[in-house]
């Protein structure tokens, strides 16, 4: 089988070892400059083989076998992505999702990594429910390569794309990843899983959503929110991440101090505004 998403395609395979099931993730190389795509694809080899944390999908190696660059071998994860999970799955927890990939990401950033690239078809679901972050060095390029990745624009920070000419949109966009758009893009990425929808779902081309963004146009309130703890999830987690100030965004780790207490405080909201900044 095959699937994938702007920059790559993966592919279903075997081991010939033990017959298990994996992913093998070729990059469609005609997208990136040959020096940039040998550069990334060597730092994602080294970045993910070191990699070790429980919301990481673990890299089993590569392989050469499918073309002139190194192709990406993991397991296999037949719940697919985060959002095509809670969509097949409506009585799975936002909550611990949101926990989980916060968690990967606090990993990422003690270890000074950018993701780059943070939206739900980077997240992918073990058959336990776990939530597994995926890309840590080819991420570097989706920006810098918007014609063939133009989704990722419904997750770029508003510094990414605010203060540009209309006329010179494509050309100017700042292409220089932080924590602090990591931060941004986890928010819309938890906002992915409380709409099932993508981010900015009402705007359908990327200059729409471009234009919205740089303008300070953020979503707005979900009208489907379910209880107290998805209400939570939107205006303590969501809100606080689309700060244009990006020095007065929470850091991923307090803003899994802050999932952590609404875990704990799910069942009484008065002790959680008290807990909340």
């Amino acid at each position: 089988g095959k699937s994938g998403g702007s920059y790559s395609d993966i592919f279903q395979g075997r081991l010939l070892s033990n017959g298990k099931l994996v992913a093998i993730r070729e990059v469609r190389a005609h997208i990136f400059p040959e020096a940039e795509l040998k550069k990334s694809i060597a730092l994602e080899l080294r970045i993910w083989s070191d990699l070790d944390h429980p919301n990481i999908l673990p890299l089993l190696g590569f392989s050469m076998e499918f073309g002139p660059h190194p192709t990406f071998v993991t397991e296999w994860m037949s719940n697919g992505t985060v959002l095509d999970y809670v969509k097949a799955n409506p009585e799975a927890s936002i909550l611990q999702l949101s926990i989980g990939i916060a968690a990967g990401l606090r990993y990422l950033h003690k270890r000074e990594i950018v993701h780059a690239d943070v939206k739900s078809s980077n997240v992918l679901v073990s058959p336990t429910g776990v939530p597994l972050l995926i890309d840590f060095g080819l991420s570097r390029l989706v920006i810098m390569s918007t014609r063939e990745a133009g989704g990722t624009f419904r997750w770029m920070a508003y510094e990414l794309c605010g203060g540009i000419p209309p006329e010179h949109w494509r050309d100017s966009i700042r292409t220089v990843a932080t924590k602090e758009t990591d931060v941004w893009a986890y928010g819309m990425t938890v906002l992915e899983l409380l709409t099932k929808a993508y981010p900015y779902s009402h705007l359908k081309t990327d200059f729409q959503v471009f234009s919205a963004i740089g303008k300070g146009s953020l979503p707005q309130k979900p009208s489907n929110l379910k209880g107290s703890e998805e209400n939570a999830l939107w205006q303590y987690i969501c809100c606080p991440c689309w700060s244009r100030t990006a020095s007065r965004r929470p850091t991923m780790s307090e803003l899994l101090e802050d999932l952590r207490d609404l875990e704990h405080s799910v069942s009484d909201m008065g002790n959680f505004l008290n807990i909340v900044p």
